[in-house]
């Protein structure tokens, strides 16, 4: 299953030459982050390896494409000691123009990327206090870009949802399908990216 993260890290807009690009620092390496209360989550350094085709949207909308690392100018992927940097063009489109403009105003403050974690690619525990502990060593990107508000993406149903996998998962229970019809329309358009 595809899984969505964002990150307070810098999206700002950066002209080359004639081009001007957005630019940001979409996943953070080796840093615990704590994405509610009693789960916290950390990306290892190595553990990003990329999907065939990698895609920067505006806001997780693939209406709103930028950039692929295939298109003509490609998204460009950086990877840093601090994590995942990108470049990807703003195309001369109406969502393009209102991207810089929000750039430019310091609307879009963030990054986010679309992934999924590889086969035994994370390790689950959950402490003394209680609290679920993740460690992500082998994740597959599929989507990379700037988001206007770049936090926890989802609802509060599907965090519940979420909170109770992992700790099933941690009991190795089977995880129950979710009973939120906005949960399963979100989670089918997560699978298309």
């Amino acid at each position: 299953m595809r899984e969505l993260r964002a990150h307070y890290t810098e999206a700002r807009s950066k002209e080359d030459g004639d081009d001007e690009k957005v630019a940001g620092l979409g996943i953070v390496y080796d840093e615990w982050t704590e994405l509610w209360s009693g789960y916290k989550e950390r990306i290892n350094k190595g553990a990003v390896q990329l999907a065939d085709t990698v895609k920067s949207y505006f806001n997780h909308d693939p209406s709103n494409v930028l950039s692929t690392v295939e298109s003509t100018p490609p998204l460009n992927l950086i990877d840093t000691d601090d994590g995942m940097a990108y470049e990807s063009p703003i195309p001369p489109t109406s969502y393009g123009k209102d991207l810089r403009v929000n750039l430019e105003r310091e609307n879009v403050k963030g990054s986010s990327f679309a992934f999924e974690v590889n086969q035994n690619g994370d390790n689950v525990w959950e402490d003394d206090n209680g609290v679920v502990h993740r460690e992500i060593n082998s994740l597959t990107l599929y989507e990379i870009g700037p988001v206007t508000d770049p936090a926890f993406i989802q609802t509060s149903a599907s965090l519940r949802s979420t909170k109770e996998a992992m700790k099933e998962r941690i009991s190795n229970k089977p995880s129950p399908e979710p009973v939120s019809r906005e949960l399963r329309k979100r989670r089918l358009r997560l699978m298309k990216l």
